[in-house]
């Protein structure tokens, strides 16, 4: 397999040093070098569902409290 990003360096000397470009960000260099990959944006379908279920059952999120769903009885003086 050929990979041009890898070489070989004589193992008892310095290695060479890839120069910095002072004006390109990583994200320049990425699409520069087509090693950008775009993905199209992807909606959530389980928070869909859930936003759904949530107006059939007449669920409004603003009621739920965190404490609303404690199984433990707090009367066990």
């Amino acid at each position: 397999m050929i990979n041009p990003s890898l070489r070989q360096e004589p193992r008892y000397e310095p290695a060479t040093v890839i120069p910095l470009k002072r004006g390109e960000s990583l994200l320049e260099w990425l699409e520069s070098n087509n090693r950008l990959v775009h993905r199209t944006a992807q909606v959530d379908e389980d928070e869909e569902a859930e936003e759904e279920f949530a107006v059939l059952m007449g669920v409004d999120e603003k009621d739920f409290d965190e404490d609303d769903d404690d199984d433990e009885d707090d009367d066990d003086d």
